[in-house]
């Protein structure tokens, strides 16, 4: 029987052999040893050979998307040679341990051409930013590979045809924009399964199909933009489920039909921009209170009616309400002096207007709002005559319109009510 060898390493091994062993069995793990002292070192081979292969993936992609590009004014991808490794290319940024590209930044370079479907060969990138160039083309459906993706920057583009389904493969994408670009189509239903994705912009496109109901399931979505797609279509009124949401961008897309309930459910709400539309019904009373953290409301050019609800104006957080060309009327109530924080107001082409010689009372309350620089309450149907706190309005006033109403009076004398119109770009009485 051959004796059991003690677990020890080879080294130790020797001196065992020699004097327990036979010469057969000596050589016999010997040359054990030594086939696996070979296998580590193939196996280690192996492992280099396989990072540079990874890097030639990385080297080779990269290569063909220079290919792609036609004409580079500045130079961007001058250092894309042998003379410097890939990892140090302009625009290049790689992982220090793996040496794999991990983001690709050709931002504002003035780029003519378009972007190479080897792009989803660069399998660790996590960010791609383009935007501001002059490529077109179709967006590679093969970006869909990149799973590892979080930052997806293609805007202002020429980029032209479907937005690609594939995109939602991309599972860590959180940032998607793909604004003022000629893409055309519906927005896929399948990006309703980007669950991590917090900024959505597809605005300035040919796109068709509605508002997308897939979006009620993005309930990470801070920024929702799909301004001037002519989408066409209603609101749908599922907003309550996107609490995160911030900033609302839908102007532009001929929507019909009434503001939904949900959406004035959204009390962490910045901005809202529901401009150039065909909306109509009122607005609710309570809005400033429901909508505490609103600072931007745009509804100019749609159908709406009733009146303009005082809780808006007595808001201290709104800086810019612009509802021109409706047919909103009542009188204009500012229920509160306290902190007004209004930078412009545009009430212009109503029906505002009591029919009382008080409406007077609006110019004082503004007087408080130091910050106004745009003031336009023009084409209405506002009487009575101008006080002289017309002369306290803001320093910083820039445009003035009163025209196309029913006040009487003349301009305020003051002195300092003349060195505010000299500093004004623009005045309409």
């Amino acid at each position: 029987m051959l004796p059991q060898l003690p677990e020890m390493s080879t080294a130790k091994w020797l001196p065992f052999l020699h004097t327990q062993a036979t010469p057969f069995l000596f050589l016999m793990l010997l040359h054990i040893a030594v086939f696996s002292t070979v296998t580590h070192t193939t196996g280690a081979q192996n492992t280099t050979t396989a990072v540079g292969s990874s890097s030639t993936i990385d080297l080779d992609a990269l290569i063909a998307i220079k290919s792609m590009i036609k004409y580079d004014p500045q130079g961007v991808l001058s250092s894309w040679n042998d003379s410097l490794h890939f990892c140090q290319w302009q625009g290049v940024t790689c992982s220090p341990r793996h040496q794999r590209v991990t983001v690709l930044n050709l931002s504002s370079g003035r780029l003519l051409g378009s972007l190479s479907p080897s792009i989803g060969n660069l399998s660790f990138l996590r960010e791609i930013r383009v935007q501001t160039n002059s490529l077109s083309g179709e967006i590679p459906p093969e970006v869909g590979r990149l799973f590892r993706l979080k930052i997806l920057r293609l805007h202002n583009n020429s980029f032209e045809g479907n937005i690609p389904a594939s995109l939602s493969n991309c599972s860590n994408l959180q940032d998607l924009h793909l604004g003022f670009n000629r893409l055309a189509g519906k927005i896929p239903d399948d990006l309703g399964s980007l669950s991590m994705l917090r900024t959505l912009i597809i605005h300035r496109n040919y796109l068709r199909g509605g508002i997308p109901p897939f979006i009620r399931n993005l309930t990470l979505l801070n920024t929702l933009s799909l301004a001037r797609c002519g989408l066409g279509g209603s609101i749908p009124d599922f907003f309550h489920q996107l609490s995160s949401l911030r900033r609302i961008a839908l102007p532009g897309n001929d929507l019909v039909g009434t503001i939904p309930p949900s959406l004035y459910g959204l009390s962490s709400l910045e901005e809202l921009f529901l401009d150039n539309n065909q909306l109509t019904g009122r607005l609710p009373m309570n809005l400033g209170s429901i909508l505490p953290r609103l600072q931007l409301l745009s509804l100019n050019d749609n159908r709406l009616t009733g009146p303009l609800p005082p809780s808006v104006l007595s808001s201290s957080a709104l800086e810019i309400l612009d509802v021109t060309r409706n047919n909103l009327s009542g009188k204009i109530v500012i229920t509160s002096r306290e902190a007004c924080n209004l930078r412009v107001l545009s009430l212009s082409s109503n029906h505002f207007g009591s029919g009382e010689d008080d409406e007077k009372k609006l110019i004082d309350a503004l007087s408080f709002c130091s910050k106004l620089e745009v003031l336009d309450i023009g084409n209405n149907q506002m009487r009575g005559f101008l006080p002289e706190s017309l002369w306290n309005l803001s320093t910083k006033l820039s445009f003035l319109s009163l025209a196309s109403n029913a006040f009487s009076g003349g301009l305020p004398s003051s002195v300092i009510f003349q060195e505010a119109l000299a500093a004004a770009a623009s005045l309409r009485i």
